[in-house]
């Protein structure tokens, strides 16, 4: 067996997969004390306390009670450049988030679904537009629906989230059954399989 030759191969898998566009991490902002937060079409003004975090995945709950705080709803990030007396032990109620990132869509039918309590607004790009528009305050409700892309690829999202009127707060987004954040794109599988299947080859040419 040609050890060289595997190695060589094993590194070209690992160069060329270190080229492929992994979905990145959602980026996000929250938005304390926000006055319009039965409204989540309405992003609220600088002035009011709010961070920055980053999340792996969109996955947020609480308990039914109003008082949990913020840095629990959304899995203890760590926040950064925390303005106007913004504090993570604040209570989740009357609070807003906006989440943007990229995610990986196939060519033709993308099965969506955004679970949420309360309002939720979806754009996306590559002339999607808005997907969901559902902006008042709601039950936990999940919103099953289909996007269709022209081509397959990454594709920009915006998600507006707001949580008013006492617990709990939820929102969930997934794509064809992944939650979306950083999860392999297909076609960082397919040359996954790809490498391993040279790799076989290389083995059997070794053979007597």
């Amino acid at each position: 067996m040609n050890y060289q030759a595997i190695a060589v191969c094993i590194s070209c898998i690992a160069a060329l997969l270190a080229m492929q566009p992994a979905g990145a991490v959602v980026v996000g902002t929250v938005y304390l004390d926000d006055p319009t937060s039965n409204d989540a079409s309405i992003i609220p003004a600088a002035t009011l306390p709010h961070a920055n975090f980053t999340s792996p995945d969109i996955n947020f709950n609480t308990s039914s009670s109003p008082s949990t705080t913020i840095a629990n709803f959304l899995n203890n990030p760590t926040f950064t450049n925390l303005a106007n007396g913004f504090d993570p032990g604040h209570a989740t109620d009357n609070s807003f988030v906006i989440l943007t990132g990229e995610t990986f869509l196939n060519a033709g039918a993308n099965s969506f679904v955004v679970g949420h309590d309360d309002g939720v607004v979806l754009t996306m790009g590559g002339g999607l537009g808005t997907v969901v528009n559902s902006p008042g305050p709601t039950s936990f409700v999940t919103t099953p629906f289909t996007v269709n892309a022209a081509t397959a690829g990454l594709y920009s999202f915006t998600l507006q989230y707001t949580e008013c009127c006492g617990g709990p707060a939820n929102l969930v987004f997934q794509i064809n059954g992944a939650p979306v954040g950083n999860v392999p794109e297909p076609a960082s599988l397919v040359l996954l399989f790809a490498g391993l299947a040279g790799l076989g080859l290389v083995r059997l040419r070794q053979q007597p």
